[in-house]
């Protein structure tokens, strides 16, 4: 692609919510491997002889736009061949007071598109001899609530079947971002970079879709290209939602309840005379579809390609429990849902990548798989966006900027991670400068009396009940009370458990002072955290100076940072049980952890029963928080694939140099479990089951890595033996793993 050129319309306008489209005509007279390279502003969906090819390209920062490389071999055909590509063009970004939608594609307001196939000894590149028709007869207009996820089409059946084409006209050249030399050192918005992630999956789904004459339905939420055949003359309308729902929140009720309606919803209009295909440019998120037609129309689907990051969820598991098996399908499920180019809070709504949201999210995707790159694209996408002060957006890519500082702790969590799951140094150092600059700009927020003071962006933490959105208070939701003393407490233990994780990534690369001067300012920070927040009487840790309110997640920060210890963090993740302020699904993995530390593990089952309360109601996949939930689908829920594999089957990495793993099971509550997990040591197989007072365990590998097993009679086995069974007796069912294998 390094001699191509972009090319457009002649008459491109400047900043528009336009679909463009191009083609190209051209001979083959026989068919070897074949490759097309393919970018465009800002979204482009490429057909080869009427078949979909592939839509992207990968969604890149403010520093990267990438290419995509597709192998079209077998779309080609001896003879005349046609490749076809939709363009979609979008504002650059609000501030003309025009509507941006799609607020996770980053562009730059031109309609441009830059191509070259290659097949043997014919070449085509995007040059003047493209022809390219500007489309009039479909407007990308406002979704409401949905506008940052994707736009509402608009389509003039007439006017796109009869669109003018004329001759391609160069925009510039393509300018190769991996360049060996960049002339006179400049640089341009449109450099271009390999996609660093694999392709999406594409695989066609219609049989999983049915239609009873009102509502169509999916077995399970979805995400996708949906396509209808319409035919007759007058208006179809295509709605597209994830459940019935009363429009006043989505508590406690059969999410297929059709006596409720269907408020929360995005549509398409399409105005037809005579017969027309119709496939939205941009994915819909569904599980119902609603079809209406005003006039003499009908309306059909015809088919549906589900598209997902190309993961095979494991089926090798059994957890003792039915309800347990079917709460981690729809974990994976949550999880595959949210992962396509980044990482996703929800398919439905934004589509953004939060930094908070991805941490736990790449966790989970660990536990799955050895595939890390589309978390390795996740960090280089919000390391590429940080501010000259340290200052980290909250998600990214995103045309909107928007900061939450506690999601930045979240960015070093990553590394950390990364670090713990594959041992990666080469990419901790690459990071080093980026978590400098977060704690070096959460350093600026701290007082004299060394404690973090209050930062003037939305300070959000969890959607605990309590925390709601107050207008007198300028408070967004989310929020922890008492924080207009001009003080946020969680911020403390919080940043002293980060400050520790960052210690521990620069020792590992030899930045010994760096290390020291972290933990010497987490000392401190828990010192304070002691001498302003401790009420000895409630034996609780406040999350204000004045000590009037009290949350599980300022206990757990002040746990899991070291800030309690022993009996004492035993105590206060005991009283924070009955708090008002309580851990929901996206605070859930550090909650857990907390209580696991503690000996407490067993105080997870509440919650834990919150998130088997799903099946139900009905549900497909995890919504963003127990109650009162906006979205059906939020992957920080997906908390059973940790918890299964890392608790229940009992797999963690035990030491990174050595390339080692324990294997520690949780067994009260179940009588067997089984199931396979990726570790930095290759994929563990674990299967373990108690009968008559005795304890059973298999344990396979795939390499002769070091293995430690933790019976639970406290017996403990290390071996390198690719499979080994081990036996003990107990005394009881009930058997309570004290000891923690957490590593914070």
């Amino acid at each position: 692609m390094k001699e191509c050129i972009w090319i457009t319309h002649k008459d491109n306008e400047c900043s528009a919510n336009k679909t463009y489209y191009f083609k190209k005509s051209f001979t083959l007279d026989k068919i070897s491997k074949s490759v097309a390279e393919v970018s465009a502003q800002a979204r482009y969906k490429l057909y080869i002889n009427g078949s979909f090819v592939n839509a992207g390209p990968c969604k890149g920062s403010r520093e990267k736009t990438f290419f995509d490389t597709v192998d079209v071999t077998k779309y080609l055909k001896i003879g005349e061949n046609e490749i076809f590509v939709q363009v979609l063009q979008l504002v650059s970004d609000d501030m003309q007071g025009k509507h941006s939608p799609i607020e996770g594609v980053l562009r730059v307001g031109s309609a441009i598109l830059a191509f070259e196939l290659t097949c043997g000894d014919v070449c085509i590149k995007s040059d003047e001899s493209w022809l390219c028709a500007k489309v009039d007869g479909i407007i990308h207009d406002s979704s409401g609530d949905f506008y940052s996820a994707m736009t509402r089409e608009v389509i003039d059946a007439e006017a796109v079947n009869n669109v003018k084409y004329s001759d391609a006209i160069k925009q510039c050249g393509v300018s190769n971002g991996e360049a060996d030399h960049y002339w006179w050192g400049g640089t341009n918005k449109c450099f271009l970079y390999e996609r660093p992630i694999p392709l999406l999956s594409y695989k066609d789904k219609t049989d999983i879709i049915s239609y009873d004459g009102e509502f169509a339905e999916a077995k399970y939420l979805t995400f996708g290209f949906p396509r209808f055949k319409i035919s007759g003359k007058g208006l179809a309308s295509i709605y597209y939602f994830e459940c019935f729902d009363s429009g006043e929140w989505k508590t406690n009720r059969d999410r297929c309840d059709r006596s409720l309606p269907y408020n929360r919803k995005v549509h398409d209009d399409i105005l037809v005379d005579g017969e027309f295909i119709f496939e939205p440019f941009w994915f819909r998120c569904f599980r119902f579809m609603k079809y209406e037609a005003r006039g003499d129309v009908s309306i059909e689907l015809i088919g549906f390609t589900e598209v997902n990051y190309d993961m095979t969820p494991r089926t090798d598991y059994d957890f003792g429990r039915d309800d347990d098996n079917k709460l981690w399908e729809i974990s994976v499920r949550t999880l595959q849902r949210c992962m396509h180019e980044t990482y996703e809070d929800c398919p439905y709504y934004e589509q953004l990548q939060y930094c908070m949201d991805t941490s736990v999210q790449m966790l989970f995707n660990y536990q799955l798989t050895n595939d890390d790159l589309l978390a390795r694209k996740a960090m280089m996408d919000f390391a590429d966006e940080q501010h000259s002060n340290g200052l980290m957006p909250s998600r990214t890519p995103s045309v909107g900027e928007q900061h939450i500082p506690s999601f930045q702790f979240y960015f070093i969590f990553m590394v950390y991670q990364h670090y713990i799951r594959f041992g990666d140094v080469k990419l901790v150092r690459s990071y080093l400068r980026a978590m400098d600059g977060i704690i070096e700009w959460f350093s600026h927020l701290i007082t004299e009396d060394g404690v973090v003071g209050q930062s003037k962006y939305w300070n959000f933490i969890d959607w605990a009940t309590p925390w709601q959105y107050d207008e007198v208070r300028k408070c967004e939701g989310g929020v922890p009370l008492g924080v207009y003393e001009g003080v946020i407490g969680i911020y403390n233990p919080m940043m002293a458990y980060f400050l520790q994780c960052a210690a521990k990534l620069n020792s590992i690369c030899g930045r010994n002072d760096v290390a020291n001067e972290y933990l010497e300012k987490a000392d401190m920070l828990k010192e304070n955290t002691k001498k302003f927040f401790w009420d000895e009487e409630k034996g609780l840790f406040a999350d204000d100076v004045n000590h009037i309110y009290y949350s599980q997640h300022m206990q757990t920060w002040c746990v899991l940072s070291g800030v309690a210890q022993g009996e004492d963090a035993e105590r206060i993740m005991l009283n924070s049980l009955d708090l008002e302020a309580k851990s929901t699904f996206a605070f859930a993995y550090f909650f857990f952890r907390a209580l696991e530390m503690c000996g407490l593990y067993d105080k997870t089952e509440a919650m834990m029963n919150s998130y088997r309360r799903l099946l139900t109601l009905n549900c497909t996949t995890v919504p963003e928080t127990p109650e009162n939930s906006r979205s059906e689908c939020h992957a920080w829920g997906a908390l059973a694939i940790y918890e299964f594999s890392a608790t229940i089957l009992g797999v963690r990495t035990q030491n990174v140099a050595e390339r080692s793993v324990s294997v520690k099971p949780y067994i009260k509550g179940r009588d067997f479990a089984k199931g396979t997990v990726s570790t930095i040591a290759g994929d563990i197989r674990v299967e373990w089951k108690k009968s008559d007072g005795v304890f059973d365990i298999t344990v396979s590998s795939e390499n002769e890595n070091e293995k430690t097993v933790y019976m639970p009679n406290g017996d403990i086995y290390t071996f390198t033996d690719k499979k080994k069974s081990l036996s003990c007796k107990i005394e009881t069912e009930e058997i309570e793993n004290e000891d923690s294998t957490y590593c914070s």
